[in-house]
């Protein structure tokens, strides 16, 4: 199964730490050091590459997670039906980026908040709009709002 996510996941993940060595070993102007780094050897054009690079992998990541928003829009869909699709996307994609790690804690938090950017204020929207109350769409409401929150925030945790 291809797992596009994790795909970015990867890229955004190593492209940070790259760019991150490369901050970091960049001549600061400190009359203390006055040897140069990787990163003056490399340069600042190839750091803004690799900056370019996270923000294009950043929108593919963020656009795997709109995929699983795709089941609200469907007209042919009843609510209960579309939050049943909808709930079957986000376990997959939370269950399969819960087996990846990701080790810097900036880079994690990134990747959190742009995946509940994408998905909780579509999930909100819906809900709203969909006030059914019926016992199918009681069943298939499977998260609050705080509980998609909290499971994002969680799925990258060691």
């Amino acid at each position: 199964m291809k797992r596009p996510a994790l795909q970015f996941v990867f890229l955004i993940n190593n492209h940070s730490y790259v760019a991150r060595t490369l901050r970091d070993t960049m001549y600061s102007g400190d009359e203390d050091s006055q040897s140069l780094g990787l990163g003056d050897l490399v340069g600042r054009s190839a750091l803004m590459q690799i900056e370019s690079q996270i923000d294009r992998s950043r929108k593919g990541y963020i656009a795997t997670w709109k995929a699983v928003m795709s089941s609200f829009p469907a007209a042919s869909l009843s609510p209960s039906e579309k939050l049943a699709m909808f709930n079957q996307g986000f376990d997959d994609m939370v269950r399969s980026q819960k087996a990846y790690d990701v080790f810097d804690n900036d880079v994690r938090a990134m990747l959190v908040s742009d995946a509940a950017d994408a998905v909780i204020p579509d999930y909100e929207s819906f809900l709203r709009q969909n006030p059914d109350k019926s016992p199918e769409f009681a069943r298939a409401m499977k998260y609050t709002p705080r509980d998609i929150h909290r499971k994002i925030g969680s799925m990258l945790d060691d």
